[in-house]
């Protein structure tokens, strides 16, 4: 049957997805795409120039956190990855790129730990802290936190997927590349992704990603 959901050779849909358009204009940097370097240029100020797109990813792959430590924690070890492993850079390849990949990984493994504290709270009848979300004031704010609300409920790796490729704007191949996959198996992560977001958008929680085995 023939999906309303744009494929992986089309420019991303903010319609099909049913993100507000509001959420779509204001994620899109003002830098503009990502573009290759013309030679190695790793040096720490080249590093730390990359941080306020680093900041923005992470915190969109956590899920939009009110609190700031996690985000700084896996920016500061991300960066320090990443000048730890700079001889491993590719002239050819895109520093933002190369970062993001190291910033995907590391958020990874910060959500593995995070899903095995929870575990042991619930092992332990101990509540862990309770994620706040502001309260909405106008109709704008409340689609927005919404959207945000149904994003976090998400499973990581399904929430992932939507952020690079609707948020961060990165093609499939580019995806595939930052996730270690194919690109049939980015296509298909991403249909999957999109297929349970907007069930919880037409408020069907039942279909939310739970925790996955760390």
């Amino acid at each position: 049957m023939a999906s309303d959901l744009p494929t992986s050779g089309n420019q991303p849909s903010d319609v099909a997805l049913d993100l507000p358009i509001h959420l779509i204009h204001a994620s899109r940097s003002p830098e503009g795409p990502a573009t290759a370097t013309s030679s190695p240029d790793l040096s720490p100020e080249r590093l730390t120039a990359e941080e306020p797109r680093l900041r923005r990813l992470i915190h969109r792959l956590l899920g939009w956190p009110t609190s700031r430590v996690d985000v700084d924690d896996i920016v500061q070890e991300t960066l320090l990855a990443a000048w730890s492993n700079r001889r491993r850079f590719r002239a050819e390849a895109s520093v933002t790129t190369w970062l993001h990949a190291i910033a995907v990984n590391q958020t990874r493994r910060h959500e593995r730990a995070a899903r095995r504290r929870r575990r042991f709270f619930r092992w332990f009848g101990a509540a862990s802290e309770p994620t706040t979300i502001d309260t909405p004031n106008d109709a704008t704010e409340l689609a927005t936190t919404s959207t945000q609300r149904a994003l976090r409920l998400l499973a990581h790796d399904q929430r992932e997927i939507l952020v690079l490729r609707y948020l961060e704007q990165q093609p499939i191949p580019t995806i595939a590349d930052l996730l270690g996959c194919t690109r049939n198996a980015a296509d298909a992560r991403l249909t999957r992704a999109r297929r349970k977001l907007r069930a919880l958008l037409h408020g069907s929680s039942a279909t939310a990603g739970t925790d996955q085995p760390a």
